[in-house]
């Protein structure tokens, strides 16, 4: 996918019905220049994960897209501040599973000409959020109980 977009705006929000449970993503992509007008939106059910891994994806998801649809600058607006935090460095990252997805940001990043990745209220990401719960719902819960599925794309 090549498209003549200069520069974009994402938003991009992940959910988990449960933690660990059914996750989905969601991703808001506007050109700039018309940032009333979705370009592109994904909605994608993930697995069965934690809300922080969901929120990993998402980011991962919409640097994909960026590589893929070949944008030079780009802001991606989450609303964690966990996941913003540590992909800016500011807290560490403990758990191996997610250093595994911040790696996988870092080298994504590495292809983006000019990124920067914005922390905003959750308040103004409500249309990455409704994509994100609608691909959690997906998949009806069977059974509580769920086991942290490691995520390798």
């Amino acid at each position: 996918m090549s498209l003549t977009v200069f520069k974009v705006i994402i938003y991009a929000d992940g959910s988990s019905r449960g933690n660990p449970g059914p996750s989905g993503i969601g991703i808001v992509i506007f050109n700039a220049d018309e940032p009333l007008k979705p370009l592109h939106e994904i909605s994608k059910y993930i697995g069965i994960t934690t809300n922080n891994v969901a929120e990993y994806e998402a980011v991962i998801h919409a640097l994909k897209w960026i590589t893929t649809a070949n944008v030079e600058h780009a802001t991606i607006k989450v609303d964690s501040e966990l996941v913003y935090n540590q992909i800016v460095g500011k807290y560490r990252v403990k758990a191996q599973h997610i250093a595994f997805q911040l790696k996988r940001i870092q080298n994504l990043k590495t292809q983006i000409k000019s990124l920067l990745i914005k922390l905003i209220p959750r308040e103004q990401n409500k249309l990455a959020d409704r994509l994100a719960q609608k691909a959690s719902k997906k998949v009806k819960l069977k059974r509580q109980s769920f086991q942290q599925e490691q995520l390798m794309e």
